[in-house]
């Protein structure tokens, strides 16, 4: 499939941002849409990349501990897909965490359609080539998570989507719902999330507060702030982790969403819950079933699964005429 950026210029992200931002209560507006902090050419890809490498902090803190994680999980997680399917793959990034996947599908003698998702080409370039490399079938799709319940068509193929920790960059109820849409008619979704309780909270904020603030400052000058309009003194990270600005100086973007200079805007968030939360949330979801998986570890996954209602009516007809018969005999 040919990818083009041609869609995602920068007028695109602009229009996107002022759309995303919304009043959660007086003085406080949420701007949290995790899109927007990776704007292809703005630097904000390299310094993704950055954060990934090894040895450094957050790898050593958040991405080494969710790949030991993975490995463990993934012969629980294949087992309970079928023999084929579509893995659709919501933000490939860079750490190659699929190949975990991918392997164990092997081992166990099945096999998958491979669709990462992205907006970025060069993400999407990246993981397209390390999976076809390896015979498998590649079928990418250049779209925000979104569009997908609208752009993928009905198919026969179960889908597998995996999210993994992208899922802490949104508001709970918001991405399972989204989950919930793209799976179609039936699907499995696999989310995971790192504990606030099994976690250095201190060392973890002081990452991001590090790391997340040279992303937002392209975030931010998408609604016509200048970089001395930006100033670290006006952006705080807490330890939900969520970060936030002080608009210091107004733009037409930010007036015409009724924010005053004084107001804070929720830039980004990359939630860490407690276990009690993480169960509750998906306890309130959408979905027929989910499958907690827990070893003690600081990461903690689900798989969720939703049935064909339509197969569930059809066996349910079946075994109910099966039993009148047998009781007629």
């Amino acid at each position: 499939m040919e990818l083009t950026e041609n869609k995602f210029t920068l007028d695109w992200f602009k229009e996107r941002a002022i759309n995303s931002i919304y009043k959660i209560e007086d003085g406080v507006f949420d701007f949290s849409d995790s899109l927007l902090m990776y704007i292809p050419d703005s630097g904000a890809e390299d310094e993704y990349e950055e954060v990934q490498t090894e040895g450094g902090p957050y790898y050593d803190l958040v991405t080494a501990p969710e790949r030991e994680y993975l490995k463990r999980m993934a012969e629980v997680i294949v087992s309970q897909l079928p023999n084929h399917f579509e893995y659709i793959d919501l933000g490939p990034g860079t750490a190659k965490k699929e190949q975990i996947l991918f392997d164990e599908i092997t081992r166990q003698g099945k096999t998958c359609v491979y669709r990462p998702v992205d907006i970025s080409k060069r993400y999407l370039d990246g993981a397209c080539s390390h999976a076809s490399a390896q015979g498998i079938v590649v079928n990418p799709l250049q779209a925000s998570f979104e569009e997908l319940p609208e752009l993928l068509k009905r198919s026969e193929v179960p889908r597998f989507v995996s999210i993994g920790l992208t899922y802490s960059n949104y508001h709970p109820s918001e991405i399972l719902n989204l989950l919930h849409s793209i799976l179609g008619e039936e699907g499995y979704a696999f989310i995971n999330s790192q504990l606030r309780e099994r976690i250095d909270l201190v060392q973890l904020v002081e990452i991001y507060r590090e790391v997340a603030f040279e992303m937002a400052k392209s975030k931010l000058a998408l609604l016509g702030l200048k970089e001395e309009q930006i100033s670290a003194d006006y952006i705080y990270t807490n330890d939900g982790v969520e970060l936030w600005y002080t608009v210091q100086a107004l733009t037409p973007a930010l007036s015409s969403k009724g924010v005053k200079v004084g107001d804070r805007l929720l830039l980004f968030q990359s939630l860490r819950p407690s276990k009690l939360k993480l169960e509750q949330d998906l306890a309130d979801s959408r979905f027929d079933e989910t499958q907690t998986l827990d070893d003690g570890a600081t990461f903690v996954g689900a798989l969720l699964i939703k049935k064909d209602e339509a197969k569930e009516l059809d066996g349910l007809r079946t075994r109910f005429t099966r039993n009148v018969k047998s009781v007629g005999d």
